[in-house]
């Protein structure tokens, strides 16, 4: 049976607004119980002085982190009470080298343009500086839903482009970024209902022991390399047995200048 492709991803407002609104729901309660869960235990063991949250939905997730500058932009003005600066993650008003810690919260699930986003995340980090992104997994029951959706426009989380952890992680190795690590979480399945929710606690135990990479959610860290400095060494090269410091390599010094000098006065007289 042939089915239309999935309509293309539409970054608005509305879209914003209806995710936060889907996290007040079971499932999103539970999804951003388990997103807390990891980015906590990702945040505690990162120092530093700043850190910026981007993210898709008027959610804060870094208290946690012990870093004493933490704020965040929203892509969109009049929509956020969290997030009073409005910045698009396309294009973050900061400059080169000026944060510690950058957290994408599903912000590439959400983006139009997840390159360049990955790019300005890149850019602002500090060399040595860390970056931590939660994304919706599309090889896991949610990533199904996801694939078959149909519903309308900012009908979320369905709505997401999702991008798996593998191409992120490549994304990331050409920016230079050193992956540490990729944790997965919420194995409930994708049902607005609290009694599954509830049934399907055990399995999501069992597969947070071992982290199967089946789970809606992931997260990863990577860390900016540091590119290494080669101070560049002059080569000093001794002069040949048997000739005068002032021709080697060719080249006639000042004493071999005054005796061809010499040579062509003697000549000429």
């Amino acid at each position: 049976m042939h089915t239309s492709p999935k309509p293309q991803l539409q970054a608005t407002p509305a879209a914003y607004q209806a995710l936060t609104a889907w996290y007040e729901t079971p499932l999103g309660q539970h999804l951003l119980s388990e997103e807390r869960r990891l980015v906590d235990q990702a945040l505690q063991r990162r120092f530093g002085y700043q850190l910026l949250q981007l993210g898709c939905a008027d959610l804060l997730l870094h208290e946690a982190s012990p870093m004493g500058h933490k704020f965040s932009f929203c892509p969109y003005a009049g929509v956020s009470q969290r997030h009073p600066a409005v910045a698009r993650g396309e294009a973050i008003p900061l400059a080169n080298d000026s944060v510690d810690l950058v957290l994408l919260h599903h912000a590439l699930d959400f983006s139009t343009h997840p390159h360049q986003l990955l790019r300005e995340a890149a850019r602002v980090l500090i060399a040595g500086g860390h970056l931590v992104i939660a994304g919706f997994n599309p090889l896991s029951a949610w990533g199904l839903r996801n694939r078959w959706h149909r519903g309308r426009e900012g009908d979320s989380p369905w709505a997401a482009a999702l991008l798996g952890p593998a191409r992120v992680s490549d994304w990331l190795s050409l920016l230079d970024f050193q992956v540490e690590s990729i944790h997965y979480g919420v194995h409930v399945p994708p049902v607005n209902a609290e009694r599954a929710i509830r049934y399907s606690r055990w399995l999501e135990t069992l597969a947070n022991r071992f982290n199967w990479p089946t789970g809606a959610l992931y997260l990863i860290t990577a860390c900016k390399r540091v590119l290494p400095l080669t101070p560049v060494q002059l080569q000093w090269r001794s002069p040949p047995l048997g000739l005068p410091l002032a021709e080697v390599n060719g080249c006639r010094g000042v004493a071999a200048r005054e005796r061809a000098a010499n040579d062509r006065d003697l000549h000429e007289g």
